[in-house]
Parts: C-alpha cells; structure tokens; sequence
C-alpha cells in the first residue's frame, strides 16, 4: 500500500500541476514532498451523497452492520500520524461517532472505535483499539513463491524493492518537474495565515483547483501522448523491465540465464514496440474518440461525470502544508434509475518537516505473522471479533501461501 503511494503521489502530481500561473507552485509543493517525506499529519476523512442508497441501487441492499458501517464513514473519521519517509509511517485513524457501531453491534467496549496501523519497510502492522495484538503482514513471509514452491531469498527481494523504489523516485520528481499540462480553472485565493496543530502559524499561498470529467479526459491524451514521445519515460520503463528480469531469473530455478544486455535488448524492444503501439492508437483511435465524444459515451453508460475541488496551502519552502479535496461522482446503474451522487471529502494539515515525531515498531511479542497465526490457531484470539481484522486475520490463516498475492500486492 504505502510503496504504491509513490505511484499515487504521480497521479496526484499529474492533477495539480500545470504551468499557469500559480498551479505551478502546486505540481512544486508534490516535488517538494517527494524529496521531504519526514512530517506530522492531521486530517479528516468523510464519504457524503447518497452513500446509503448505493447498495440498493448496486442490486445488493446492505445488511444492518454494513448500514452502520457507511452511515459511521459518512460521520467521519479523524486521521492523525507521522511520516518519517516513504516507506516509514504511522497513523491512527479514529471513528467520529462510534455510536451508529455500537448500535448495530458492530463495536463494543469503552475504548473509542478505530485502528492503528504502522509501515515499516516492507511490514505492514494493523491493530484495532480492541486487539490485545498487531497484524503483522510481512511480503517475505506471506509466501511470495517461485515455480517449484522456491522461496525468494528475503535480501534479494529487499535489494530488488529498494532499487525499483528508486527508480521510481527519481522518474518521479523528474517528471513531475517538468510536467506541463494547462489546468484550466485555477485560482489564486491569495495569502492566507494557517495555525498548525503545534501551535505554529504559517503564512501560505492558497491556491483552488477545480477539474471535470473532461479535463481529466484531456489530461489523460495530453500525459499520454506526452508519454510516446518522452525519452525520460521510455528510458524509465526499460530500466523497470531489466530490473524485473533480473527479478525473474532469480526466482525461477530453470530459467534461462541472460546477460545485463540482453535483458536491457529485450526490454528496449518490448519498450519500443509498446510505444509504437500506443502512439498509433492515439493518431487513430484516439483522434475519433475525442474527450467530447467519451464524456458523451460516459453518459449513455450512466455515468454522468465527475467534479473534483482541490485547495491548496503551500509555505515559502514549497511544503504543502494543507489540503482539501471534494471528489463527488454521479452515476445511474441503468437508465431506470435515478442519477446517485456519492463523494469524499478530505482535509490534512502537515507540520513539523524534517522532525517528524518518532514511535515504536512492534516487537515480535506484540504482534502476530500470518505464519504465526497458521502454527498457532488459538492465537487468533488475540484479535477481537468486533474489532475490524479478525476476519482479515481468520482469512489470511487459512489461505495457502501461494494465493496471498492480493496482500503482497498491499504490502509492496
């Protein structure tokens, strides 16, 4: 989940920027945080519209406890934690009215409704307020196997994350840099004074950014055919294939061994003809299916569009140190129905850059692998069963090894 973050940090990147005026200054600030990941963070979380309508109008009317479930969200929660890099973060996520819980028999007990969870490297550590333990999930213990049930070595998996990361990384902030995509509803709210939970007051440029369904059609043509012709992506995906090879060969007992150039030949080749095949999608198809004529196409299919608010406070030192957003989507399941619209609303507030406050990571006693949980069944007790990740726990147990690769997928 979190080594994806970087991924989505791209997309988030590819929204805000563009080069008019002061939305420049934005697609600045998500460099900025790239290169300085290490802060506190305070937010709030809400889904708004018609989310209690949603199930029925899916065909699959929620029960009782799942009514509670999206009534609590629709309440809110409040997320408060710290980052001290990419790949290190805690955070604690508290439910704002765990009444619309205890009702329905979905929470219990004098403790607040809501989780804790820590990333650390590659562990991913979860534990409800009710749990007496953690949840650890592990990629090198949840069983990433090769062919012939041949487990990778765990420092060659480490050494093959870090690098990907890396490469990640620095495509990243040097794309993002030089990204240019002309947003076409940007404002300028001019200064304004933010006090952070620390008690600091910040001067900060305030800037609001708003898109539609169609000018994010527009901007995924624009990355797109920015992409085929950007000698930066192309050197980026073939550095990513070779490093997958290499990958590949050394998980695969009886795979044929090749060389650094001729993996970096099959890649540049696969590459090439990958290029060459979107490039002649979009001078064809791409040309008739214009961003007019999909969002026309969108509609006839029942879904009506999207509109997307984001505000941005950035310091002198390029940090973004609050963000909105409003994200609201109206669809129709068919044309019988009325139009739905469902959103989420969210607010952080980021401080203490560079010094982040420290915490513990679980130490083997305080939490539970899934191996742990697959020797011992008993210790399945240690979750509780109101308490978010029993099911989780009860489900990870039980599955073999080799089908976890939807955990894997989290924890990378």
């Amino acid at each position: 989940m979190w080594k994806k973050g970087s991924a989505l940090l791209l997309a988030l990147g590819l929204v805000l920027t563009g080069c008019s005026g002061q939305a420049s200054l934005v697609r600045d600030a998500v460099v900025t945080s790239l290169d300085k990941p290490n802060y506190d963070y305070q937010g709030s979380l809400k889904l708004v519209g018609d989310v209690d309508k949603l199930p029925a109008a899916l065909g699959e009317p929620a029960d009782s406890e799942s009514i509670a479930v999206l009534n609590a969200l629709k309440a809110g929660v409040t997320v408060k934690g710290s980052q001290l890099d990419l790949q290190n973060a805690k955070m604690d996520v508290v439910v704002n009215d765990d009444k619309l819980l205890r009702d329905k028999g979905v929470w219990a007990g004098d403790k607040k409704a809501g989780v804790e969870l820590i990333v650390s490297g590659s562990d991913l550590y979860a534990k409800s307020s009710l749990d007496k333990k953690y949840l650890k999930i592990d990629s090198n213990s949840t069983g990433l196997v090769a062919a012939g049930e041949t487990a990778i070595d765990p420092a060659k998996l480490k050494d093959y994350q870090d690098k990907m990361n890396k490469l990640t990384m620095d495509f990243m902030k040097k794309y993002i840099s030089k990204y240019g995509y002309k947003l076409s509803n940007v404002k300028d709210l001019g200064k304004e004074t933010v006090t952070l939970p620390n008690g600091e007051k910040v001067e900060t440029a305030h800037i609001a950014i708003t898109l539609d369904t169609k000018e994010l059609i527009q901007m995924f043509y624009y990355t797109a055919n920015d992409a085929v012709a950007n000698q930066d992506v192309k050197a980026f995906a073939v550095d990513i294939m070779v490093l997958t090879q290499q990958l590949e060969e050394e998980i695969t007992p009886d795979a044929k061994k090749t060389t650094d150039a001729e993996k970096r030949a099959t890649a540049e080749a696969a590459v090439t003809a990958g290029i060459a095949s979107a490039k002649q999608w979009l001078e064809t198809e791409g040309k008739v299916y214009t961003p007019e004529k999909v969002v026309e196409l969108l509609k006839e299919e029942g879904f009506h569009g999207v509109n997307w608010t984001l505000d941005f406070n950035i310091d002198k030192a390029k940090q973004p140190i609050r963000q909105k957003s409003a994200l609201n989507v109206t669809f129709a399941v068919d044309k019988t129905q009325k139009p739905l619209t469902v959103g989420l609303e969210a607010e952080t507030v980021s401080y203490n850059f560079g010094k982040a406050t420290k915490y513990d990571i679980p130490g083997k006693d305080a939490s539970l692998t899934v191996e742990d949980l697959k020797k011992d069944p008993k210790a399945i007790e240690a979750f509780d069963k109101k308490g978010f990740f029993r099911s989780l726990a009860e489900t990870l147990s039980t599955e073999p090894s080799w089908e976890m690769d939807a955990v894997e997928a989290v924890v990378e």
